[in-house]
Order: C-alpha cells, then structure tokens, then sequence
C-alpha cells in the first residue's frame, strides 16, 4: 500500500516530549510515531506530512457567527458543519475568495483601500495575524449564507516536518521535532492549525493521519567517506539528526560538522544530550555553537561559520557536502551571504566569482536547502 495525502496511514503517537526549557519563548516538541504494518520506509532527509484536526474552539466560534448549528448538514454535503470545520476546510489563514467577499459586502474603510489600491504588500500586513473569525467580524452585521461561507474556504492542507530519526536505527517509528505556533492579538489567543493540534490534542497513543513525503534533493552522499557541513539552527536541527544517527548506524568514515543555533543554552538546546554523546563518540568532528541571547551581543551560526572560515572553506575544497535547513525568510539567505563572504575572504576574489564558485557547488548537488 502506498500511503499519500488522499490516502493516509493512520499511525499511533508512541510518545511526546517538550524539548524546550520552562523559561524559553519557543515551545518545542519531539513526537515519536508509530508505523505499525505501514511498511512506510523513509530516508535521512525526507519529511512527514500530518493531516491535522482544526482547533473546537475556532470552529464553534465561526459556527457562531454564521448563526448556525454544528449539526446542520449543509446542501450537497454528507457531513455535519461542525464536521466538514473540522475536518476538510482551513479556518485559519482567510483565501483571497474570503478577503474579496467580505471587502464587497462591507464598508470596513481599511479593508477597502488596501484592495483598492492592490498594494499586496499592504494586504500582507493587514492579514497578518489575522484569521477567517477576524475577516468574518469585520463587520458583525455581515449575514453570510453558510454555502456561500463554504464556496470561500480552501481544502485543509497537510503540513510537512522533516523528520529527526533514522530508519536504521528507529526501524518502524518516525520522530519529528515541532515548534508549536502561538501568537495573541486583540485579546483573541491563536495558534498553528498542525503544530496546536499535535501539541495540545494528541497526547501518547493518539492517532493522527500521516504519509511520507521523499526528498531526494536533500540526501547524505552515496560516498560514505566524503564529509558533511550541517547548519540548522532551531528546529532546523531536525533532519541532521537524522543524518548523524545515520552515519554512526552505517560506521560511515565522512567527517561530520555541525552548527547549530538558539536563543539560549540553558533553554534551547534541542537534543542537547544526543549532539554531546555524538561528538564525544567522534561522530561529530566538529561543533559550532551559537545562542544569540546568551551574551550582550547577539551572535547566530553565520557568525560561528565566519570564525571558523579557514577549517570552512578547506572542507569544501575537500570535497564537503553543505546542508542547510530551517527559516528561508533570513537565516538561509544570511547563511548565504556568509558564504559568499567566506569564500571571497580564502580566494581573495571579487563577489562575481563568488557566485560562480557558489553555482558550481550547486551543479555538484554539494550546496543543499531544506528551507520553509
């Protein structure tokens, strides 16, 4: 059986545990799932989709608003209201058709010019931190037709975690490792539609809906002997966990290097025990540290890859493999700046042939991003 998004594997949650320290601002969790007769095989690298459930409280509330009763089966459907908000729609993050809707049948002044002028830019900023609830109250005495309301809302989409285990060492369970969104505005308290509901509805030996998603451009060498260049603050340490548990399972002979990033030792340093033993064992040659929030100045990897730019860039002369994984918004593009710093500092060369060198690594497949 191949398991995909149409056709989920419904797999049991092994265990959960909170990663992150009490005094942390992030809240991240590991979850250790269950394959059972799946026959799911995966590879370091590759990602687990999860098909999540939306949040009781949101749904009831819109339920609310559209003066209706979870119970009601709209025309042409089969299952309930309550249902279809649970299950097949996102109730989080307001479609365009939703955005539109509501700015034609209302006089919500803001809303109004932001569309008007098609600044998406400016309606980027006015959804942000917004959901389906807050467009729909935008004017509470808005009447909205509950199949109408329907037609607005797109298929819930799964949500895609790289995966933080090896198959050869964790045969028939997958781990992810999962930063659980939480943000308030208005005195209204929101989350992640998936990171929220694993975090607060699935406990031990819940079941939730899962399938494999591969990545073949996001994999260890064929040839065990070459070294690795992992950078992966946050919860972008995941898949190179995978990786190491990997490479120590395959006795591989490659040299590891890892730089990993947070905003405090004390309370951010997700799989702390696991990375010490690795580097004690001398799986991983190389640590690079960086918590931004433990001294006055704030210092992140692309610091720690700049101090050590020497050892860097004589690995990737040696024939390295650089893998980066977490943020595509800053950290991979400041990742890439570093780089680019890097290698005109050893070759004394001007940018252009920085991006040239940096094109070739590319072309190699030695130059690899798992960033979202």
């Amino acid at each position: 059986m191949i398991w995909n998004r149409k056709k989920p594997y419904l797999a049991e949650i092994y265990d959960c545990q909170l990663l992150s320290g009490e005094k942390s601002n992030r809240e991240i969790r590991h979850y250790e799932i269950d394959l059972g007769n799946s026959k799911i095989k995966y590879e370091p690298g590759d990602s687990l989709g999860v098909i999540p459930k939306n949040n009781n409280e949101l749904i009831n509330s819109i339920i609310s608003r559209l003066d209706a009763s979870p119970s009601t089966i709209p025309d042409g459907y089969d299952s309930s209201l309550f249902d279809l908000l649970e299950n097949d729609y996102e109730i989080l993050t307001p479609t365009n058709r939703l955005i539109h809707f509501i700015n034609e049948n209302t006089l919500y002044q803001k809303l109004n010019d932001v569309i008007l002028r098609h600044d998406k830019e400016a309606l980027a900023k006015f959804k942000y931190g917004k959901d389906i609830l807050d467009f729909m109250n935008l004017d509470k005495s808005l009447k909205i037709d509950l199949n109408v309301f329907l037609t607005l809302l797109k298929p819930i989409q799964h949500r895609a975690y790289s995966i933080s285990s090896s198959s050869l060492v964790y045969p028939n369970q997958i781990h992810l490792t999962v930063s659980t969104e939480r943000w308030s505005n208005n005195s209204r308290s929101y989350g992640g539609v998936c990171s929220t509901f694993l975090s607060d509805k699935c406990l031990k030996g819940s079941k939730i809906k899962i399938f494999l998603i591969p990545n073949k451009f996001f994999r260890l060498p064929k040839d065990q002997k070459k070294p690795i260049i992992m950078i992966g603050p946050g919860t972008g340490v995941a898949p190179f966990i995978s990786f190491l548990q990997e490479r120590k399972a395959n006795r591989s002979i490659g040299k590891n290097w890892l730089f990993f990033g947070a905003q405090t030792q004390m309370n951010d340093y997700l799989y702390c025990d696991q990375i010490k033993l690795m580097k004690k064992d001398n799986i991983l040659q190389k640590l690079n540290l960086a918590f931004s929030r433990d001294q006055k100045e704030k210092i992140y990897v692309q610091d720690k890859m700049y101090d050590e730019r020497s050892d860097f860039f004589q690995w990737i002369e040696n024939g390295a493999y650089i893998y980066v994984c977490g943020d595509a918004h800053k950290m991979a593009k400041d990742v890439n700046s570093m780089l680019h710093k890097i290698i005109r500092s050893q070759l004394d060369c001007s940018y252009e042939v920085s991006v040239d060198y940096i094109k070739n690594l590319k072309k190699e497949k030695r130059y690899l991003l798992d960033v979202y």
